[in-house]
């Protein structure tokens, strides 16, 4: 910044203009003047009002002033675009795509979730329909699979999972297979969870409930807190590695955890639409679940707890396990991907 030096006559003022660069223009006032070096003092003047400086001065300090703003204003927008992009970049590469194939906007799913609508034939629409016909709903009638892009979920689930990865291997900002290939492909063609491929054991596996409850879980995901601590496993989030098992709580009235489960066997009638989620879920460190548990196990002796539950932790690398159920104690370790909506095709003998 540099003070205006007022000149003795308009045609040095306009020489001088000429002669400087553009330099941001200082005016001030209402204060005492900076000590200068004696060199200047006799050269510079404190104005109190910009009035009072001659033309090519005032012209000079608009540009001045204009350029700055222009430039953080430039500022401003490249720092907005920066925080963006390196949230997004964290996302699945093909949620950039609509079910057609489409380019999506870059800020889809930011402010508030986008349910974008799979076209049936697609890789990830046929991936996600056979995973659930083939591990129990064969007569499964799918009306739609949508998949889900929620900022808000997806951010901590991100930033949860590069810590796992971090603590299990060191790696940092790895790449995710399963970010790659859409639906779960990635699965199909990777189903054991080696460390180095898989260091976090991130699974799809099936939820049941309502579709009202379904639909509150594609705003504000799981809610392990409701589930009852005489459950199987405690009182975690429930995931099974067989659509047929969560079918069960798709039927319930109202969200599964607040149902007994002598009742989970109660028959939909045939017209019923069912709504049931494919989430990803980080299982980490795996423990024996049982009633009573209101956090994991700690591992062996050693005080560190693991990161979930199940009936059968020795499956927990099998991606392709059968009859399995897991349990997390911490939402951020689940997102929900995909809603399926589908009726049961009883052959007319639905009651």
């Amino acid at each position: 910044m540099e003070c205006i030096e007022i000149l003795d006559s308009d045609e040095e003022a306009a020489k001088a203009a000429e002669q400087e660069s553009d330099d941001d223009v200082e005016i001030v006032g209402g204060a005492p003047a900076p000590a200068l070096p004696d060199s200047q003092d006799s050269e510079v003047q404190i104005l109190d009002d910009a009035a009072d400086l001659s033309e090519g001065a005032q012209a000079k300090l608009l540009k001045s002033l204009l350029a700055e703003k222009q430039q953080l204003a430039q500022q401003v927008a490249s720092l907005q675009k920066k925080t963006s992009d390196d949230k997004r970049a964290k996302r699945p590469v093909y949620w950039r795509r609509d079910g057609d194939g489409k380019r999506l906007p870059d800020d889809a799913g930011v402010d508030e979730k986008l349910l974008v609508e799979l076209t049936p034939g697609s890789d990830e629409y046929e991936s996600v329909a056979a995973r659930l016909q083939s591990r129990g709903l064969p007569d499964a009638n799918i009306a739609s699979i949508k998949r889900c892009i929620n900022d808000h979920l997806w951010a901590p689930y991100a930033a949860r999972r590069e810590a796992m990865a971090r603590r299990a291997s060191g790696e940092e900002d790895r790449v995710w297979r399963s970010d790659l290939l859409p639906g779960v492909l990635n699965e199909a063609e990777n189903p054991v969870c080696l460390p180095d491929a898989n260091p976090c054991r991130e699974r799809y596996l099936f939820h049941g409930a309502a579709p009202s409850t379904i639909d509150c879980i594609l705003d504000e995901n799981v809610d392990f807190r409701l589930s009852q601590i005489t459950g199987a496993m405690g009182a975690c989030a429930y995931f099974a590695d067989q659509s047929s098992y969560s079918d069960q709580y798709c039927r319930m009235p109202d969200h599964s955890a607040l149902v007994r489960h002598r009742h989970a066997g109660t028959a939909a009638r045939p017209q019923d639409a069912l709504k049931m989620l494919v989430c990803r879920v980080l299982l980490g460190e795996c423990g024996r679940g049982q009633p009573g548990l209101r956090r994991p196990p700690a591992i062996g002796g050693s005080g560190r707890l693991n990161d979930s539950v199940s009936n059968n932790p020795d499956t927990v690398d099998d991606c392709a396990s059968q009859g399995s159920m897991y349990g997390v104690f911490d939402n951020a370790q689940v997102y929900p991907e995909y809603v399926i909506e589908y009726k049961r095709d009883y052959g007319g003998g639905g009651g």
